[in-house]
């Protein structure tokens, strides 16, 4: 079941597993579900149990038990990946979750990563009560953004969220990082932040540092041929231990992306066409556009078959990959 779901205008009731990388969402997801069934009955109809201590028998008492001045109770299990481990579930404990009354929530919370081969997943997701709470798409996530910022009264650009998302690493290869994460982050900016409107600079000036933030600056000078901010950028990635092929892949790309923009707008080709066919996000395709007159396309061309000879010698000699990838990319800056 989508996340989403939990939000439906419809009358809440049953078991739920749930589980995924975004306890953010989870914890609100749960205070939903409590605002809306028990606001002001808490101390009476929601019930915490911990995972590492509960048996069958105490969840089912609690579950059995009849909310107090109130339709519904909520029944909260946490850690449940230890308790399907610890206890053997018998075939009447699932007869129990797939007939629980209407006037109690069940949740199940893995805080931990549940295996889908497990016989309790296998049997909540026959419920349809699996509910995943995963890493958000970068719409929903541009969402999220926006929506946290005006809630603390702060106004920011649609390029400038965009900027931070770049900043951020959320939607990267960092798949570590949470929404959890993406909030510190939010509210040091919220705090540095004099004016009604969040800038650029506020972002720069208040974001951690890390590999994709550095990557994106890198790039961005690149694109600049700010040789300077690009040298230093490439040794803060050296710093952070990032890997030279996945650098060196990454200015191929970008070498790529400007020549075939080239030979597109050739053809006459329009520009949102050319972006879908290049495949970029529009905020990239801006900085295309913005930045595509610092390189004619012979030189494109030429560099382009210089980093075909610099991944040759990558792979056949043990040559020192940082001298040649700090050559590269001084060349490719001073044209």
């Amino acid at each position: 079941m989508n996340y989403k779901e939990i939000y439906k205008d419809s009358d809440k009731g049953g078991a739920y597993l749930f589980y995924g990388k975004e306890k953010y969402l989870i914890e609100n997801a749960i205070g939903y579900l409590k605002n809306k069934y028990i606001k002001g009955t808490d101390a009476f109809n929601y019930i915490k149990i911990e995972g590492t201590e509960a048996t069958p028998a105490d969840i089912i008492t609690a579950a059995e038990t009849y909310p107090v001045m109130s339709d519904k109770k909520l029944v909260l299990v946490k850690d449940v990946s230890f308790f399907i481990s610890e206890n053997n579930l018998k075939k009447s404990f699932y007869e129990f979750l797939e007939n629980l009354d209407n006037f109690v929530i069940l949740i199940f919370w893995d805080r931990a990563s549940i295996k889908k081969t497990t016989k309790f997943y296998k049997e909540m997701k026959k419920l349809g009560r699996d509910v995943e709470f995963p890493k958000l798409s970068l719409p929903d996530f541009r969402n999220f953004v926006n929506q946290y910022f005006l809630r603390k009264k702060k106004k920011i650009k649609t390029t400038d969220i965009a900027y931070f998302i770049e900043k951020s690493g959320y939607n990267s290869r960092n798949e570590d990082k949470t929404l959890l994460d993406i909030k510190t982050e939010m509210d040091k900016i919220i705090s540095a932040t004099s004016g009604e409107v969040i800038t650029r600079e506020d972002i720069d000036g208040s974001i951690t540092e890390n590999v994709d933030s550095n990557i994106f600056n890198f790039l961005d000078a690149m694109m600049k041929r700010n040789t300077e901010i690009a040298i230093l950028e490439l040794d803060n990635m050296y710093r952070l231990n990032e890997e030279i092929p996945k650098i060196f892949y990454m200015i191929i790309r970008q070498v790529k992306n400007f020549l075939s923009y080239k030979i597109l707008n050739e053809k006459n080709i329009y520009p949102n066409d050319i972006m879908n066919e290049i495949g970029v996000s529009q905020y990239e395709f801006k900085k295309i556009l913005g930045t595509q007159n610092n390189f004619t396309k012979s030189f494109l061309v030429r560099f382009y078959d210089e980093l075909l000879e610099a991944d040759e010698l990558f792979k056949t000699t043990s040559v020192d990959e940082k001298v040649i990838l700090e050559t590269l990319v001084i060349k490719y800056c001073n044209g």
